[in-house]
């Protein structure tokens, strides 16, 4: 356990056995806040109930997985505490989040910036990162991104999209110890602390393109690629037969989309029973798209933890926010004992998650995170 940062993580516990070793676990580190991590079967009032006599603010979400240094993991709880003597924060909770939009972000960023100023004097965009923990199931989060990350400038925003295990259901946040659905969590917090804000894929664009032909917007539905249905070309596409296309091929196939000249990968992640495919980002009519090939998974990963780590020196902390569809595609190709080896060694801790946000962008497929350059 290091200072600085400190973690807690739990599992083959009841919920209720759980939530009371946690409580033992952290109750006496001196936390300017704590970020808790869960799997779905903790999200009920037992959870509000033993968090509330916790001495630090407790933010939050449900996972779809978790990600600690032994591997990824399902149904776990795990405690990431900010040293009080390293980082300050302030906070705010945002309901209703297709209402949310630029003019709110410019009601809000500056009061929180104010506000943190008078904790930190010291803050300014070089030392202050903006986390973003926010309900998938609202499908909000390009707005609600777009809307903070211009209003933030140089600050930087990293989030994660809350999940359930895939089940698509509820995704709660956490908000001072209370579960909140359609909401999202802002925090702004001043380190002290060396950071830097990563985001990375292992995917390149093919030559292999498409454009959508028919979707609803409003709900992330493509029902046509290129004058068709949408699984069924989409699966041509990809070089699959119909029957051939599924969710785990979904993992390994997002599309790539160019914004600004970057290429962004897009993934789908549901199919339905009419043809059509739900995307995890907001997809419209006459987007082009290529469908990505990947490059080698564990090499990428291991090179983009070593540049980490060659920026920020050892002892490290990373927390990510990873694309819930990467460790779907880390099973499939039996890679997990491989990734699980590269958490240990750069002390990574996190969530899989349904989306994830960077700057101004909502984004999948891509590996999210913060790096701390840890006090020795």
């Amino acid at each position: 356990m290091n200072p600085g940062i400190r973690t807690a993580h739990l599992r083959g516990h009841s919920p209720a056995d759980s939530i009371v070793a946690l409580a033992t676990a952290t109750g006496d580190w001196d936390s300017e806040f704590i970020l808790l991590l869960h799997g779905p079967d903790y999200a009920g009032p037992d959870l509000e109930a033993a968090l509330r006599p916790m001495p630090a603010a407790v933010y939050g979400c449900s996972t779809s997985g978790e990600i600690t240094p032994v591997g990824y993991d399902e149904n776990t709880i795990t405690a990431i505490g900010f040293d009080r003597a390293w980082f300050s924060c302030v906070a705010r909770r945002i309901d209703g989040l297709k209402t949310f939009g630029f003019q709110q972000a410019r009601d809000m960023v500056p009061a929180m910036k104010t506000e943190l100023f008078h904790q930190a004097p010291g803050a300014d965009p070089g030392n202050t990162f903006a986390l973003l923990l926010i309900d998938s199931t609202a499908k909000a989060e390009e707005f609600v991104a777009a809307a903070l990350g211009t209003e933030l400038g140089n600050i930087p925003l990293v989030g994660g999209s809350a999940g359930d295990n895939w089940k698509l259901g509820a995704t709660p946040v956490l908000y001072r110890g209370r579960i909140c659905s359609d909401s999202a969590v802002l925090l702004l917090v001043h380190s002290r602390l060396p950071f830097r804000h990563y985001n990375f894929h292992n995917f390149v664009p093919t030559e292999r393109r498409g454009v959508i032909t028919s979707a609803t917007a409003s709900e992330r539905l493509v029902h046509e690629i290129n004058g068709s249905p949408a699984s069924t070309e989409f699966a041509i596409l990809c070089g699959l037969q119909p029957g051939e296309i599924d969710r785990e091929q979904l993992a390994l196939h997002p599309a790539i989309i160019t914004v600004g000249g970057h290429a962004y990968p897009r993934g789908f992640a549901e199919l339905l029973e009419d043809g059509s495919m739900r995307s995890a980002c907001a997809i419209d009519e006459g987007v082009v798209f290529r469908v990505a090939a990947q490059v080698d998974y564990v090499e990428h990963l291991t090179n983009s933890l070593r540049n980490i780590r060659e920026d920020l020196g050892d002892p490290l902390m990373v927390l990510g926010m990873e694309c819930a569809a990467r460790r779907q595609m880390v099973e499939q190709q039996g890679l997990s004992s491989e990734v699980a080896a590269l958490f240990s060694e750069f002390n990574v801790w996190g969530f899989s998650a349904m989306g994830e946000q960077a700057n101004s962008l909502n984004m999948n497929n891509s590996f999210n995170c913060l790096a701390f350059a840890l006090p020795r």
